[in-house]
């Protein structure tokens, strides 16, 4: 298995202000944007929401874990790995991953619209405060 480093510099990854991770645009078709992106164990997505879908892809690394927080109000963890390959968070929902086992998680991501900034919202602390199991997952 390929060290971080060696991932960083094959795909050409920058750092993901914000949320966390490292990325990097790969393409856009029609109205869609996909990119590569990495978690460490240093280096999470953190807790945020996007307006629109967005559909994760595991492509190669250790298990990550995924906790969805629905509008309604239910949660739910979710396992990224060789065996569970794919994810569909729906806009509204918020979310964040991060690394289990391993050195490092390598994904792709596609979202339609393409990604701009304006979809990206932060956790806050009344998110904290209803749902507890968020701020045990950034531990």
């Amino acid at each position: 298995m390929a060290t971080v480093s060696e991932i960083i510099l094959k795909y050409n990854l920058s750092p993901l202000p914000g949320e966390g991770g490292f990325f990097r645009f790969i393409n856009e078709f029609g109205n869609a944007g996909c990119i590569y992106y990495l978690i460490t164990p240093s280096s999470m997505s953190s807790i945020h929401k996007l307006t629109d879908d967005e559909m994760w892809f595991f492509l190669e690394g250790g298990k990550a874990e995924q906790l969805v927080i629905f509008p309604d109000g239910r949660e739910e963890l979710r396992i990224l790995d060789s065996t569970n390959r794919a994810s569909l968070v729906k806009g509204k929902c918020y979310q964040g991953t991060k690394l289990v086992d391993g050195d490092y998680a390598l994904f792709s991501t596609i979202m339609s619209p393409k990604y701009n900034d304006d979809m990206y919202s932060s956790a806050d602390e009344l998110l904290f405060t209803h749902h507890p199991i968020a701020k045990e997952f950034l531990n």
